[in-house]
């Protein structure tokens, strides 16, 4: 590795790791219900006794180390996953400026920090609530197409546009959302549950997005996503039965308080219409921005979306339910470090059987 390359590696990880430190908030903060804001309070705060937290608090890795784990001020013990989250961050910071091109196209190398940055957040809310937040949604949108947009007018390899008016990665987002969503419709339809979250779909639409953009030059830009798709459902095949396990576990320990279900006044089949309708409809509310022009209102409005959005009704997921935006997440990543020679594999074997 040439020096500068070690240098700027160096520096991908020493910011990675300032990063993680401010993910850990965001984790925190939007994982609540209702979720809180990022700006207020503008200082970090302990979790246990909300006392504002010092510049000397704050040093990744080598606070938590140096305070044992443990909160200088009321000395409650504080989670590992804080340190994780910053380790994490700082290991994808470094491992996409290795995956990516480097120093030789900065803003594609930043772009796909951030984008991981992003994804760290979502991992972990997801796994902890069962739900993804709008925001972050939207900004794994907004990061690959500004990213194949910069490309298409930077006439940079790998970025142009289908049929002569449309970026790749909207074609990519576009994709990613029907996959997923097609998934969530057919469970509907074969156990008329909910198979997959809307959140998990907008998901997909974000990754399908910058998966487009990674795809290399001389290949097909959906290059990466049969791997993605399969890296992420053997993901969810191999951890998710411990999830399982252990979510049972907790509920064993302490179960959850369930309130009696509505008294249902429509018919059966009036029900799987109206429901067959409904879970359509949401997937074209992804497909045409629906969250996007939902988040921009509620802030020109200056509103909390609680107050535009429809109520819904409080849910807790069944102890066997699992989360699958940490799969997607898996999968993502699995894909852009090895989806492609995974595929050429395949399709080497399969061409010359």
């Amino acid at each position: 590795m040439p020096a500068s390359n070690g240098y700027w590696l160096a520096v991908s990880v020493i910011f990675g790791l300032t990063v993680g430190s401010f993910l850990n908030a965001v984790i925190y903060r939007l994982g609540q219900e209702p979720p809180l804001s990022l700006l207020e309070p503008k200082t970090s705060i302990c979790p246990s006794c909300r006392h504002p937290l010092g510049a000397m608090d704050l040093v990744p890795v080598l606070s938590f180390l140096w305070l044992k784990g443990r909160c200088r001020y009321c000395k409650c013990s504080i989670s590992w996953r804080y340190c994780g989250v910053e380790l994490l961050t700082a290991a994808l910071f470094g491992v996409m400026y290795l995956a990516g091109p480097g120093m030789a196209q900065p803003f594609t190398t930043i772009s796909l920090q951030l984008y991981a940055a992003t994804l760290v957040p979502v991992f972990f809310i997801d796994l902890a609530t069962f739900t993804i937040p709008d925001s972050l949604n939207i900004l794994l949108l907004v990061i690959p197409v500004a990213l194949d947009v910069y490309g298409i007018l930077n006439h940079l390899p790998g970025h142009a546009l289908a049929d002569g008016w449309l970026p790749l990665s909207v074609m990519g987002a576009l994709v990613g959302a029907l996959i997923f969503g097609a998934v969530r419709v057919a469970g509907w339809l074969w156990k008329r549950v909910e198979a997959m979250g809307l959140g998990d779909v907008l998901l997909a639409r974000g990754m399908g997005a910058m998966l487009v953009c990674m795809a290399g030059v001389g290949h097909n830009p959906l290059w990466l996503f049969p791997s993605w798709v399969l890296l992420s459902c053997l993901s969810g095949i191999v951890v998710g039965p411990l999830l399982i396990w252990q979510r049972q576990r907790t509920a064993l320990k302490h179960p959850p308080v369930t309130s009696p279900p509505p008294a249902q006044e429509e018919t059966v089949a009036d029900e799987e219409t109206g429901g067959l309708t409904r879970e359509l409809t949401d997937i074209a509310w992804c497909l045409v921005l629906g969250d996007l022009w939902h988040y921009v209102v509620s802030r020109v409005r200056k509103q909390p979306l609680s107050i535009v959005e429809l109520p819904v009704e409080p849910w807790t997921p069944l102890p066997s339910a699992i989360p699958f935006g940490p799969f997607l997440v898996i999968g993502f990543f699995a894909a852009l470090l090895w989806g492609g020679p995974l595929t050429t594999a395949y399709l080497h074997y399969a061409l010359h059987r």
